[in-house]
């Protein structure tokens, strides 16, 4: 009887330790991972970072030539070894060697309002989020192969981890929200919105999160409420809350 029990137990733990109907063998540090992030949304909210919400390689170095590209007037540099990152619900993200990274990953057309764009506490978070959708990264096993919304999440979670201010952070965020590739939701692509208009929703967006604080749920509701405006073809108007200097959150 007891080499039974003994026997299912076994059966039990085997069972916890695959994932999804594929087969995939989940290891038992990111089986543990995944089940501590299920209390945490992002990473402000975990605790101990000896399994969630941390870098594996680094400090960023960079290999070879700069790289110039069309359309662009700074320099792209291509990554030495690779970084991954273990976000809070337990993922791993990956940047593998020769990622292109110009440091900051923020839409050109908003570097005005960002500031410095390669500040040490930008970089690894910006290689990891190049790796998914920067120019010159096409070829990466890696280059959109989650969605867009999910990829500007990790960047603003990587920004936290990576040492950037909480707000700076939501700042970023809402930029590469706002400004960045949506390649998996075309009906929702804001590449043909002219640069003015994205720029003045931008500064819009900023002096609320100076205002306000918001968390990254509702930067992400007021993008995609700003967004479906944008794309509806309606004038463009200062929202409500500035307008009227009432609660910040009710936009």
């Amino acid at each position: 009887m007891q080499r039974k029990t003994k026997g299912r137990a076994l059966f039990a733990v085997g069972l916890l330790l695959v994932a999804g109907g594929a087969g995939a063998v989940i290891g038992v540090p990111e089986y543990l991972a995944r089940s501590a992030a299920a209390k945490a949304s992002t990473c402000l909210e975990v605790e101990s970072r000896d399994r969630l919400c941390r870098f594996i390689g680094g400090p960023l170095q960079m290999a070879g030539e700069p790289v110039f590209i069309e359309n662009f007037h700074h320099a792209f540099l291509p990554t030495r070894a690779q970084i991954d990152f273990i976000d809070a619900s337990g993922d791993t993200w990956t940047a593998p060697p020769q990622t292109l990274t110009d440091g900051a990953t923020i839409p050109v057309i908003f570097a005005p309002l960002i500031g410095d764009r390669q500040s040490r506490e930008y970089l690894m978070a910006a290689a990891l989020h190049d790796a998914y959708c920067g120019v010159g990264n096409e070829e990466l096993s890696t280059y959109r192969q989650r969605g867009w919304r999910e990829v500007h999440r990790m960047f603003y979670e990587a920004l936290l981890v990576n040492g950037t201010p909480p707000k700076k952070a939501k700042i970023m965020y809402a930029a590469v929200f706002l400004g960045g590739p949506r390649w998996n939701e075309p009906d929702v692509s804001l590449a043909h919105i002219p640069d003015e208009v994205l720029l003045q929703e931008m500064e819009w967006c900023l002096e609320w999160i100076e205002l306000a604080d918001p968390t990254p749920e509702e930067i992400e509701q007021w993008m995609e409420e700003r967004g479906q405006l944008l794309l509806s073809g309606e004038a463009q108007t200062i929202p409500a809350y500035l307008r009227e200097a009432s609660d910040p959150r009710k936009f």
